[in-house]
């Protein structure tokens, strides 16, 4: 009984693959003749601000791509995110008229939300822990910790190893400190002690959502599963992470591996994880007679569909 149940599992699971695989060739197709249609009179013009509109068009193409795929993944899947899942595979290349486009699908909520380290006005306690744990895992100084919480608070008291307005007006140029929760991650390049070196090990590991947005362990990187409890090794990190394709199905999953290797998990953070995700970034590359644009689309996944929530050209990797 348990070997034809196994089988019978065993075939549920190639046909579930089949029928994803199969949704992502056709909705290939069906983007590719979408923006063939849409863009193919316009890409004819010529110019650079008609090249920018037209890549603009194809990367909102993309937007259309990527909802589709994740409101599938939410009426077909199986309750969690996973680097897995079909959205998770890049769209193959798509020629259109004077050029290619492609596109992938980020999960943001696999990062370390930088809203997270300030809630209700007050520093919140699990979100610095795991903060100054995700800086030590990337070699940088857990001091920056305090000047990232500085730029996000509403007071202008300068915690040990932070800065408020006083210390960015003796910029030059000089400026204030935001004491608001960061609208992107690239306002870290103003918060003192972040120079160009730190962004770039920084800026793939974090995010800027609304605060009360959870941590999907199943996306996390190595960096981020280091940065759960204290006690998890570069070792331990790297059996959970399982080379980005964790899959656990519910915390008790996370917590039962952990106990096994000795590490206890902080209840107060259980509530901030999670195993599936509600924001993504949607990234479209566009190649137009020779000039390469790339876009980027915030979306948030909701029950009945979804919504781009920010545009971005070129800000991230």
């Amino acid at each position: 009984m348990k070997m034809r149940y196994l089988r019978s599992t065993h075939s549920r699971q190639r046909g579930v693959a089949l029928l994803l695989a199969l949704l992502v060739v056709a909705l290939a197709a069906t983007i590719a003749v979408r923006l063939f249609s849409v863009t193919g009179t316009s890409l004819a013009r010529s110019g650079s601000q008609a090249r920018l509109s037209d890549a603009q068009l194809l990367g909102q193409g993309i937007e259309d791509w990527a909802l589709v795929m994740l409101a599938r993944d939410q009426d077909m899947g199986d309750g969690i995110d996973t680097r897995n899942d079909a959205w998770a595979g890049a769209l193959p290349p798509l020629p259109v008229t004077g050029g290619m486009v492609t596109g992938s699908l980020i999960d943001l909520d696999g990062r370390f939300n930088l809203n997270t380290l300030v809630r209700n006005g007050a520093r919140d306690p699990v979100a610095q822990a795991r903060f100054s744990r995700l800086l030590l895992a990337l070699e940088l100084e857990t001091g920056l910790a305090d000047a990232v919480t500085d730029w996000i608070d509403v007071d202008s008291q300068s915690l040990a190893q932070g800065a408020e307005d006083l210390d960015y007006l003796r910029f030059d140029p000089p400026y204030r400190a935001a004491n608001r929760p960061m609208v992107h991650v690239s306002e870290l390049r103003k918060v003192k002690g972040v120079d160009e070196k730190i962004f770039e090990k920084l800026k793939l590991e974090v995010t800027t959502l609304p605060a009360d947005t959870g941590f999907n362990i199943n996306t996390a990187s190595l960096a981020g599963f280091m940065s759960l409890a204290d006690g998890i090794s570069r070792e331990l990190a790297k059996r959970l992470w399982q080379e980005g394709h964790a899959s656990f199905r519910s915390m008790t999953d996370l917590v039962d591996q952990l106990a096994q290797a000795g590490v206890a998990l902080d209840p107060a953070a259980m509530s901030d994880l999670k195993v599936s995700s509600r924001y993504f970034l949607a990234r479209a590359d566009v190649e137009l007679d020779g000039k390469p644009f790339r876009f980027y689309s915030q979306l948030q996944r909701a029950p009945g569909g979804g919504r781009v929530v920010q545009r971005i050209q070129g800000l991230y990797d």
